[in-house]
């Protein structure tokens, strides 16, 4: 009996170990792979409609991150201080 039980949690742990490997890491969102090109390729290599939406997701919020800390320091007019 505690043999079968072995082969069982033997059995589910390989199960387990295989469905792992064959999950699709979806891209991080970072300046390299969000570029156009790299985009694109990135977009194009996910099979699965849920994971180009994160990715796309991840993207957006990445630029959009981008935007609000890019700045360009403006010399404040001269006044009559």
């Amino acid at each position: 009996m505690k043999s079968k039980i072995l082969q069982l949690a033997i059995a589910v742990g390989v199960l387990f170990n295989l469905a792992g490997c064959s999950e699709e890491k979806v891209p991080e969102p970072t300046a390299e792979n969000c570029a156009k090109g790299t985009y694109e390729k990135n977009l194009s290599s996910l099979s699965k409609e849920a994971n180009r939406n994160e990715f796309i997701d991840g993207c957006r919020s990445f630029n959009a991150a981008q935007e609000m800390t890019e700045w360009k320091f403006e010399k404040s007019p001269e006044g009559k201080y």
